[in-house]
């Protein structure tokens, strides 16, 4: 088995792509991890994380696998700057999957009363959390009337031995084919995915029309067919190479409380009645790895998702606009995107193609070529310059979003707004810019007129 979560960290720790450390000291599933990261994250720091002796649990725990893109490209066998392209050439050219019929994630099969979700090191990472969730389970569900499988991240929070409270994104791909089965009075028959190689996280992320093969997009990722084989309980096919699979069902018209829970906004999401899974079986490897992801703000959470977001967003618009050079989400619901702009009314062309290409997106902004998009200051410094507000501001009101934005209304209804931050009429006509000449930045040496170059940190100013 090629190509697996296992192998995945392996080469990590070999390589020390953007850090890996194992840590001896015993931790607590309850805030401890997702304090360990967040001091990491503030001295801008995210290093892999292997968290041997977890408190009250025998299984080890890995964090921040996706946090660092350069980690991800590494594991994709691609520069981080070829990362955007792989992703989007395995959307043109996804590779199917194999059938197996042993697997590395059915060396322990556990079934009914055995099934205890509990032994897990579920994780609460935040003061608002209203429980232990599991983050990082790629739930995997297939639509009745095409037999297409859908892949997706979704939040499952820890309600018993055998029982999941499931969060599902109204207008997002596995909410529809719930609806579908709560239609028809039946079950929704699920799996999920816990221990997974990055091309199969990235893979689940597409963002594209709905009969899209994301199991082929895995396959495109990491170049060769993905292996699956046929859970225990469920009719599904599962990553032969995962970790640990959960099996069950998600019961028509059934509601509980699930939340709150911090999302990627930074807020904490009230708590709501919805679905939830019962788990039929566990299946796993000997000795399973468990893999975590901070809830929240944390560099994973948003990095993970970013990626195949850019892709798609790039994708799409680029089709609309070829002078399109590049794209960022810069925070979350907001994209910047830079173009060649060659004549009036391209860059609203460019903001209308991105709010089509995703109902999450609210802001949209773009900038002319000479503003690096990675740069928030430059961003910043061409809309104070370049932008005035009757002329290159609109408003797309009351249009659907994310449920997961606090400032929307119910069922995401909010406005969106695009901003055309780029010079008119055009670059070249614009005001010049105030430069050196770079004869002279050349020739000047800082050594020669500072003594003990580079200077020692004076800290940040207001």
């Amino acid at each position: 088995m090629g190509e697996d979560f296992r192998s995945f960290l392996k080469d990590m720790e070999e390589t020390k792509e953007g850090g890996f450390i194992r840590i001896n000291k015993e931790v607590d599933t309850q805030y401890e991890v997702s304090a360990i990261v967040t001091k990491l994250e503030q001295a801008r720091q995210v290093p892999l994380l292997w968290f041997e002796k977890v408190k009250g649990h025998t299984l080890p725990v890995v964090v921040n696998c996706y946090a660092d893109r350069g980690r991800v490209a590494r594991a994709l066998r691609v520069s981080k700057r070829a990362l955007n392209q792989r992703v989007d050439q395995a959307y043109q050219y996804p590779i199917p999957p194999v059938e197996v019929s042993r697997a590395p994630v059915q060396e322990v099969v556990i079934q009914g009363t055995e099934v205890d979700l509990q032994k897990l090191p579920a994780m609460m990472y935040h003061n608002t959390d209203g429980g232990f969730y599991i983050t990082a389970g790629i739930v995997l569900a297939k639509d009745p009337d095409t037999g297409d499988c859908n892949l997706s991240y979704n939040r499952l929070m820890v309600k018993g031995k055998n029982r999941l409270g499931i969060f599902m994104t109204v207008g997002k791909h596995l909410n529809a084919i719930y609806g579908k089965m709560e239609e028809r009075g039946e079950p929704l028959e699920v799996a999920v995915s816990i221990g997974n190689h990055p091309a199969s996280a990235i893979g689940a992320l597409a963002i594209g029309p709905y009969h899209e093969n994301e199991i082929g997009i895995i396959g495109g990722l990491k170049g060769s067919p993905l292996e699956i084989v046929r859970c225990k309980t469920v009719d599904l096919l599962v990553p032969a190479g995962a970790e640990i699979i959960l099996e069950g069902e998600i019961a028509p018209y059934v509601r509980e409380e699930e939340g709150p829970f911090g999302e990627f906004t930074g807020y904490a999401i009230r708590s709501a009645k919805n679905p939830v899974m019962r788990v039929k079986a566990i299946t796993h490897r000997h000795n399973p790895i468990y893999q975590d992801i901070c809830g929240g703000q944390h560099r994973e959470h948003l990095t993970m998702a970013t990626i195949p977001m850019e892709a798609n967003y790039f994708r799409v618009i680029k089709g609309a606009v070829p002078e399109v050079e590049a794209v960022r989400m810069a925070a979350p619901f907001t994209l910047i995107i830079s173009m060649r702009k060659k004549y009036e009314g391209q860059a609203r062309s460019a903001l209308l193609a991105a709010f089509s290409a995703d109902l999450y997106l609210k802001h949209a902004i773009v900038v002319d070529h000479d503003i690096d998009i990675a740069d928030l200051q430059r961003v910043f410094w061409a809309l104070a310059t370049r932008v005035q507000a009757s002329r290159d501001l609109f408003i797309i009101p009351r249009a659907r979003g994310s449920s997961l934005d606090p400032s929307a209304e119910p069922l995401g209804v909010m406005d969106k707004m695009g901003i055309d931050a780029t010079a008119k009429p055009s670059l070249e006509r614009f005001s010049p810019l105030n430069t050196v000449p770079q004869e002279v930045m050349d020739r000047i040496k800082l050594e020669d007129y500072i003594k003990n170059f580079p200077l020692p940190s004076q800290g940040t100013r207001d």
